[in-house]
């Protein structure tokens, strides 16, 4: 009742997941993402891309074949995606950059905005 045998552990391991989470591991994929998270996270890498791909399954390999290219070792699985470190950072790098541009695109756009207002007040308090 109190005694653990490695028939028991071996057993507890399989149910849980954790051995088929170490053969993934060991076969060097350790980043993982469902392929809604995966979407979520990269979709905007990629345009028009939930319109043109609804099923975040088929989205997720549209998203790797695009920025990481075809010579990339990438592995998509029943429920989820498995990416190497080295994917895994290009795709950051990628997402970082585009967010950065969008950042400026939207203070420059508000910047723009603010001058414009307070050019159309100065004329008008010079014109009355």
């Amino acid at each position: 009742p109190l005694t653990i045998t490695r028939e028991l552990c071996i057993r507890q391991l399989r149910y849980s997941g954790m051995m088929e989470t170490i053969r993934i591991r060991k076969a060097g994929y350790p980043i993982r993402h469902t392929f809604q998270q995966f979407v979520d996270r990269y979709q905007y890498l990629v345009p028009q891309l939930t319109v043109n791909y609804p099923d975040a399954k088929q989205a997720s390999g549209v998203i790797c074949k695009r920025v990481l290219g075809d010579q990339s070792d990438y592995q998509v699985g029943l429920t989820k995606i498995f990416l190497k470190d080295q994917d895994d950072q290009k795709l950051e790098e990628v997402r970082e950059f585009q967010l950065t541009r969008r950042v400026i695109i939207i203070q420059k756009t508000f910047r723009m905005y603010r001058v414009k207002k307070q050019y159309l007040q100065l004329r008008k308090a010079v014109i009355m």
